[in-house]
C-alpha cells in the first residue's frame, strides 16, 4: 500500500546535517581532483620511462581513489542512518524526502536519456546508459585566463544537471549571516550528476525466469581493458562457492569477455572458459588433487548468532555447526560468528541439501574418526577407510546445476537474446 505524504525538513532547525553532508561531498571532490592530477603524472611518467615517478604516482592514485571511494560510501550511508531508529539524527520524514526526491531525479533522467540513447541499468544514485557515438561528449570553451585557457565541459552532465535544477531547486534556501544574525535567502541547487566514462563494455547478466530482471549486477570495462567496476556477482562476496568465483574471475578479471572482434567471437571465448569448468565437474576433477577438489567445491557461511539461538531452523550452516559440535565438542560452537566451511554430499539421497552439508574439517581428522562420522552423516554403515574418497562423496549433480545456472545468466541467455 502506497500513501503520498508531505513533509518539510527545516534546514534552519537542523543545519548540522546538511553541513556535514556538504563537507563530506566537498572533501570527496577534492580527493577526486587529486586523483586526476596524479593520473596525469602517472601518464607522464610512463611516457618518460621514469620508474621512480611511476611507482610514486601509482601509489598516490591508489590512495586518492581509495579516499574518494571511502567518502562515497560514507555519503551513501547518511540516508540509512537517518531512518535508523535510535540514531541521533533519526528522521523518517527526512529519509522519505531523500528517497522520494532521488527516485524522481533518476526517473526524470531516464526519460531524458531514452530520448537520445538507451538505459542499461538504474541505480538508487545513478543511471548507466549508452549514447550514440555522434552525440557530443565534451565541449571545449576558450577562456581569457592565462592559467586555464581552455575548459572542457561534459555535455551529457550539463544536460542532466539543467533538468535536475529546473525541477528540484530550492528557491528559499536560508543561511545564517554571522555579521547581522539574520538569515539570508538564496536559490540553492547542490544535487549534481557526475559523468563517468565512456567505457568499452558493460556486461549485464539475464535472469533464467521470464519477466524478471536482475538488479545491481554488472561488470564494466575501461577503454584499455581494465575492469572498472564489478557489482553483485559471487566473486565479490565472501564465502561463496569457490568454483563460481574462479569461473567469474577468469571471464571478468582475466578478460575473456574482451577477446575477439565480434559478438560471436566474444561469446565463443567466454564459452571456452565455461566448457572447461563443465568438464571438470563431468570428469569429477580427474586432473585435480584432492585438496584442489575440496577447495573448489567448498563454500563458507558465517553464523551471526550462537547455534542455540537458531532453535529448530534449518540451513546448511546450521547443519555444519551441529556436526562440528559432534566432531569437535560443544565448546567450539558456543559463540556467535562461527565460520562453517562445507561441501554438499550426494547421500543420504532422500534428504534435502540443507541436511547433506559435510564440514570440510572432517577430511583432516584421523582415519578412524573420519570414517565414524562420515558413516553417521552419510547414513552408510558399509563405508570403510579405503573407500573414503572425496570424489565419491561430493554431489556432482548439485554443483553442475549451480554452475549451469551461473553460465545461463552470464553467457547463454544474454547471447541468445542478442541472436548469437
Amino acid at each position: 500500500k502506497q500513501q503520498l505524504k508531505t513533509a518539510v525538513t527545516c534546514q534552519r532547525e537542523n543545519p548540522f546535517y546538511i553541513d556535514t553532508v556538504k563537507a563530506f561531498r566537498d572533501r570527496r571532490y577534492e580527493y577526486k581532483g587529486k586523483n586526476k592530477e596524479w593520473s596525469k603524472r602517472r601518464a607522464q611518467a610512463e611516457a618518460d620511462g621514469d620508474a621512480g615517478a611511476l611507482l610514486e604516482s601509482k601509489a598516490m592514485c591508489t590512495l586518492y581513489d581509495s579516499l574518494q571511494l571511502a567518502h562515497k560510501c560514507i555519503l551513501n550511508s547518511f540516508y540509512g542512518y537517518v531512518m535508523r531508529r535510535g540514531a541521533r539524527w533519526y528522521s523518517m520524514e527526512m529519509a522519505g524526502v531523500v528517497t522520494y526526491t532521488g527516485a524522481g531525479i533518476i526517473k526524470e533522467a531516464r526519460v531524458l536519456v531514452e530520448k537520445i540513447g538507451k538505459t542499461l541499468e538504474l541505480d538508487t544514485d545513478g543511471i548507466w546508459c549508452v549514447l550514440p557515438a555522434c552525440f557530443p561528449q565534451n565541449v571545449v570553451a576558450t577562456t581569457r585566463s592565462a592559467k586555464k585557457p581552455k575548459v572542457a565541459i561534459s555535455y551529457p552532465c550539463v544536460m542532466l544537471n539543467v533538468d535536475v535544477d529546473r525541477n528540484n531547486h530550492n528557491p528559499q534556501y536560508q543561511t545564517l549571516n554571522p555579521e547581522t544574525g539574520a538569515y539570508d535567502k538564496q536559490r540553492e541547487m547542490s544535487i549534481e550528476f557526475e559523468v563517468d566514462g565512456p567505457y568499452k563494455a558493460m556486461i549485464l547478466p539475464a535472469s533464467t525466469e521470464e519477466g524478471r530482471l536482475l538488479k545491481k549486477r554488472y561488470a564494466v570495462f575501461e577503454l584499455n581493458g581494465d575492469l572498472a567496476e564489478l557489482k553483485g556477482f559471487e566473486v565479490k562476496r565472501r564465502g561463496e562457492l569457490q568454483l563460481l568465483k574462479v569461473f567469474q574471475t577468469q571471464i571478468f578479471y582475466e578478460g575473456a569477455f574482451l577477446e575477439g572482434s565480434t559478438l560471436e567471437e566474444c561469446y565463443a571465448s567466454v564459452a571456452k572458459v565455461a566448457d572447461r569448468w563443465i568438464d571438470v565437474i563431468d570428469t569429477q576433477g580427474v586432473d585435480l588433487d584432492d585438496d584442489e577438489v575440496l577447495e573448489l567445491f567448498s563454500e563458507q557461511k558465517s553464523m551471526s548468532k550462537t547455534l542455540d539461538e537458531y532453535g529448530a531452523q534449518k540451513s546448511t550452516a546450521i547443519t555444519v555447526a551441529r556436526r562440528l559440535a559432534e566432531f569437535l565438542g560443544e565448546q567450539m560452537v558456543a559463540n556467535a560468528g562461527l565460520a562453517c566451511k562445507f561441501i554438499i554430499a550426494h547421500r543420504p539421497a532422500e534428504k534435502p541439501v540443507t541436511e547433506r552439508a559435510i564440514p570440510v574439517t572432517i577430511f583432516d581428522a584421523e582415519p578412524a574418526v573420519k570414517v565414524h562420522f562420515l558413516r553417521k552423516w552419510l547414513k552408510d554403515r558399509s563405508l570403510c577407510a579405503e573407500e573414503v574418497d572425496i570424489r565419491s562423496i561430493i554431489d556432482w549433480g548439485y554443483y553442475r546445476k549451480r554452475l549451469d545456472v551461473a553460465i545461463q545468466k552470464i553467457v547463454s541467455v544474454p547471447a541468445a537474446l542478442q541472436g548469437v
